[in-house]
């Protein structure tokens, strides 16, 4: 039983463990697979300009050869310029017979020497500017032996068909072509054919289609263009070292993820331990920041503020804990910890008559009656008039229109204020202000620091005022650091309140009594 115990406790832990390993493992392969990839259309377009550049060795090979022939100064189809032929053919890596033709005709060549009869040579396949090429003619050295024919000049080269096609480096494969960009017309001269238009083979780009990877590519200098081709899976199958390597990264990149997110859970269900003991041995504390009257600088009220520190004795932010108790269910129990000990700190001061607190109330609030029953109870206790206890809603409280203006409504009949906290950051936009009949808004504190600053928002602030004195609602301005700014305040209307670093910041109860005893201290 105690082992299924800790099986249990050690449940989640496990689960963030497995969701980290698989996601970090998902994620590296993902990046190994994208790496891979690139990796692959480079090493093509590296192959593809290295056919490219052979195709272009080869062009060069074929008009040195033409040169040497046309430029021989030796007569015509005589047994000097066949033996000077054959002498070249010899020396050459990949012509394998040179001949002179005329008029259309062949009259001899460095294998057959000088023809008796002359013959008519090939319809060429492409020719442009005085070349005539024929990818696939009968050579006159062996009938059975079809060559590569280069014509230009009165000269024809019988180039080795192999030439090109034997430069391998498997598993690539690859297609020449021959690409006469006036016609724009394009003939296949070796290897399989392929699924690219002449526009694509034109451009250069990579190309992928049905699983297969094309890098064309054309010579800047000549006719010559080449694809070299790899199907996705055999470049996948040469990143092996990445598929290795990375998902292991991956691995431990995930137990390191969710050591990281384990450590949070754990701190995130300590701290919320941690909160609950404090809330059940009423150990957070309140600071009060003073609100004063623009018009007379005089101290008039306070708005309660909640605060907490861990056991290590380290300040909390509200915003974390409130949101954790909030997650939690149980954030009533931090208003109702906060109205017992605001009232019970602050009840002289407020018997007074002439000075007001605020607490926060959440959205949980506006639905749990107790919160407000125990607010009723602690005012009587206390002797006071629920006229000094203000309540503030945030916003984001009143998203749910009904539940608010109910409790609105309830609370306003119990001589309570109601003000709508950080105004003009939430959901009670201008349209619908006037339903949720509160007293006062507090405008939050982005607005004011836009003062004198030319920000667009800063246009916004006479409209809230104006509307805020239409609807008579009083106006508390949060935020106010500067003389400039409590200037700009105090000339915009009559009876504005205001809070902010300038007039105090957060402090105890009994700093806040000596405070108000300083009254004139703003004027």
């Amino acid at each position: 039983m105690k082992l299924f115990s800790v099986a249990r406790r050690l449940l989640p832990e496990f689960g963030l463990l497995l969701c980290g390993i698989g996601m970090g493992v998902g994620l590296t392969y993902m990046i190994a697979h994208a790496i891979r990839l690139q990796e692959g259309r480079a090493e093509l377009k590296t192959y593809a300009q290295r056919l490219v550049e052979a195709g272009d060795e080869l062009g060069v090979e074929n008009n040195q050869a033409i040169d040497a022939v046309t430029h021989d100064n030796l007569p015509f189809c005589s047994e000097p310029e066949i033996a000077f032929m054959r002498d070249y053919v010899f020396h050459s890596p990949h012509i394998r017979d040179i001949g002179r033709t005329k008029g259309g005709m062949l009259y001899c060549s460095a294998g057959v020497g000088k023809l008796a009869q002359p013959e008519a040579t090939s319809a060429p396949d492409i020719a442009t500017g005085g070349l005539k090429l024929n990818l696939r003619a009968k050579s006159l050295i062996s009938a059975n032996t079809m060559g590569f024919v280069v014509e230009k000049y009165g000269v024809m080269l019988i180039l080795n068909p192999e030439a090109i096609q034997n430069f391998e480096d498997p598993p690539k494969y690859f297609s020449g072509f021959l690409f006469d960009r006036l016609s724009q017309s394009l003939k296949q001269t070796f290897g399989p054919a392929i699924p690219l238009s002449v526009d694509e083979v034109a451009e250069g780009e990579p190309v992928e289609r049905n699983g297969i990877l094309y890098q064309p590519l054309c010579s800047q200098t000549s006719m010559v263009c080449q694809v070299a081709a790899e199907s996705r899976e055999d470049v996948l199958a040469g990143g092996g070292y990445l598929f290795t390597g990375f998902p292991i990264g991956g691995a431990l990149l995930g137990i390191a993820l969710a050591w990281i997110a384990i450590l949070y859970y754990h701190r995130q269900r300590s701290m919320e331990r941690q909160l609950r003991r404090a809330i059940r041995k009423g150990a957070l504390t309140i600071a009060y920041q003073p609100v004063v009257n623009l018009d007379t600088g005089i101290i008039v009220g306070a708005e309660a503020l909640v605060r907490w520190e861990d056991r290590s004795g380290k300040a909390v932010k509200p915003d974390i804990f409130v949101s954790i108790a909030e997650e939690g269910g149980y954030v009533s129990d931090i208003t109702r910890l906060v109205l017992r000990k605001a009232i019970n700190e602050m009840a002289d001061l407020l018997a007074a008559g002439n000075f007001k607190i605020t607490l926060n109330i959440t959205a949980e609030d506006l639905r749990d009656r107790r919160t407000f029953d125990l607010l009723e109870q602690c005012i009587r206790s206390a002797g006071l008039s629920p006229a000094c206890i203000g309540l503030e809603l945030t916003e984001r409280s009143t998203s749910d229109q009904a539940v608010a203006i109910r409790a609105i409504s309830d609370l306003r009949l119990a001589g309570h204020r109601v003000y709508i906290d950080d105004f003009g950051t939430g959901y009670s936009s201008l349209s619908y202000l006037h339903r949720l009949a509160v007293d006062a808004i507090k405008i939050d504190q982005s607005f004011t620091q836009t003062v004198g600053t030319g920000a667009v928002t800063a246009t916004v602030v006479p409209l809230i005022l104006k509307m805020a004195y239409e609807l008579g609602l009083m106006v508390v301005v949060e935020g106010i650091e500067t003389n400039e700014q409590a200037e700009y305040f105090r000339k915009a209307g009559a009876g504005l309140l205001a809070q902010g670093y300038l007039y105090g910041k957060p402090v105890s109860a009994a700093q806040m009594k000596w405070l108000v005893l300083d009254r004139d201290r703003f004027k």
